[in-house]
């Protein structure tokens, strides 16, 4: 059906396909042009600051570890972002996820994501109806993927940092115990491991190297992971700084309370992996019957299972399973999700 429509469409099916994809390179090229002209200026800036041991112009040491970068390489676009609570959200996710891309420029990608996914639905689907409400899921899944890929790339990020986490603060605390200071033994955890954590931890000595206070630093570094280990780990070496005590000692008490819920995760994952393969299956065995119904259908010629798509009643029967289907996967996730 998708190849008939398309033989045949509608001429301003096609004139707005072609807008579309106008529009998609627009995108790009703004794109593109905001990345490369400032990309220079931006890293000149920091080299500058960072050799001059000072702050960037108007900055106070304070105010050096806020956010402060550019939301966008275009001023009108920048004004329009700057002051939103979701644009600092927007950054504090992909400055977490490692991605190198301001605010302007995640939005382009998703709404050029958008429009061409929409173009592309459109064109295979055909005129009337069916071709609009096939471009417009397809472009509604386009700005979602790259939402998707920045949330299992920031989860992935943080799973290895945790990881590792465990690992540099036995480092620390050897290093605590043969005589090193604090920020010392964090340069040599940040040596001895691999990134994301030689990356931040590198980060924050820069931080305080340049004036940040101590304190300053471990919570900006907190608020870049968003762990919620390194959060109980900056806490306790916040308080031992006001009340004292012996931080290799703490360190090493909280590194056998990480170890432990690493252990109960893997218990847990174990447990409920059999669950998960369980709703997996089901969920996907309608689809899979589909499918194999179609492909019986078209060496047969029988076209009973064609009524699904072709008739009112089938596309309202497809939609509630759709819907029944998604639901049953979110209920699935929630009562497999559990907290340690």
């Amino acid at each position: 059906m998708g190849l008939q429509g398309g033989e045949h469409m509608d001429p301003l099916a096609l004139a707005a396909a072609f807008s579309v994809l106008i529009t998609v390179v627009m995108l790009f090229v703004v794109f593109y042009v905001t990345t490369v002209n400032t990309g220079d200026k931006r890293v000149r800036a920091r080299l500058q600051n960072v050799v001059s041991h000072a702050p960037a112009a108007g900055l106070s040491a304070e105010s050096a570890l806020k956010k402060n970068a550019e939301l966008s390489g275009l001023p009108i676009l920048g004004a329009l972002l700057s002051g939103k609570e979701w644009t600092e959200s927007v950054a504090g996710e992909l400055e977490r996820a490692n991605l190198n891309l301001r605010v302007g420029e995640y939005l382009t990608l998703r709404i050029t994501m958008a429009a061409l996914l929409f173009a592309v639905g459109m064109y295979v689907a055909g005129r009337g109806t069916i071709g609009l409400l096939a471009g417009i899921a397809a472009g509604i899944i386009g700005f979602f993927l790259p939402r998707f890929y920045l949330k299992r790339r920031m989860k992935a990020r943080l799973t290895k940092f945790d990881d590792q986490l465990v690992e540099a603060l036995t480092l620390i605390s050897n290093c605590l115990r043969s005589g090193f200071g604090f920020l010392q033994s964090m340069d040599l955890a940040a040596e001895q491991l691999k990134d994301p954590l030689s990356i931040e931890f590198k980060r924050t000595i820069n931080d305080i190297n340049v004036g940040a206070s101590f304190e300053d630093a471990l919570i900006a570094l907190n608020e870049r992971i968003g762990s919620n280990d390194l959060d109980i780990v900056i806490t306790a070496i916040l308080i031992q700084r006001t009340v004292g005590g012996n931080l290799a000692e703490i360190l090493d008490t909280v590194a056998h309370t990480m170890r432990e819920r690493s252990r109960i995760k893997g218990e847990l994952r174990t447990l409920t992996s059999q669950q998960k393969m369980s709703g997996y299956v089901v969920g996907g065995l309608p689809i899979f019957i589909i499918l194999i119904l179609l492909g019986l259908g078209r060496l047969t010629g029988d076209t009973y299972i064609s009524t699904l798509f072709t008739t009112n009643g089938g596309r309202i029967a497809l939609l509630i399973a759709s819907v029944m289907e998604g639901m049953g996967i979110m209920i699935i996730r929630r009562i497999l999700d559990i907290e340690v």
